[in-house]
């Protein structure tokens, strides 16, 4: 292959991106990080059943139902006026945005998991007052990572570091 050949495919993507952009000036699609807030929405729904547990343990039983999604899945389900656009840029979302926001989600569905296994636990040991501060520490962190996740769908791509994470993760 020449230099030739192998800067097309890379000549295409920037092209590409910046139709992309243009399409996403305007819409519910950040038009740098080609990256939607939308898909926070999704996330945003376990928090809230999270911070109901303590007072409504039945409501554990909806938060272990609940799934993480992929981008592209929730936004096939969403209905939002541009989640085709979504869908078509999240592949062409520039490596310093798409690469941190991924590394987030990954965090946040780990978090979500660690936090339901965690309320599962004092929930059955009656330990309401562990449940409580269990329910309250993730739904915070989870609420300080979607903060930093709607900061790199905005064009932000300085987050926080993985020990910082780490630490979040220590309920």
């Amino acid at each position: 292959m020449t230099a030739t050949q192998s800067q097309q495919p890379a000549a295409a993507d920037a092209q590409r991106y910046q139709e992309l952009c243009a399409r996403a000036a305007g819409s519910n699609v950040n038009d740098v990080s080609l990256l939607a807030t939308d898909y926070l929405n999704h996330i945003n729904e376990v928090i809230m059943l999270l911070e109901i547990v303590p007072d409504a343990p039945e409501c554990l039983d909806d938060c272990k139902a609940w799934q993480p999604l992929e981008y592209t899945e929730h936004f096939k389900n969403s209905g939002i006026a541009d989640k085709e656009l979504a869908i078509e840029a999240y592949p062409f979302s520039p490596p310093q945005y798409k690469e941190p926001f991924d590394r987030l989600v990954r965090e946040m569905n780990r978090l979500i998991d660690i936090s339901i296994k965690r309320l599962d636990l004092v929930l059955a040991e009656g330990n309401e007052d562990q449940a409580r501060h269990v329910a309250a520490r993730a739904s915070q962190n989870l609420q300080d990572l979607i903060g930093q996740a709607s900061a790199v769908i905005h064009g932000d791509n300085h987050v926080i570091d993985q020990t910082q994470i780490d630490a979040l993760m220590d309920l």
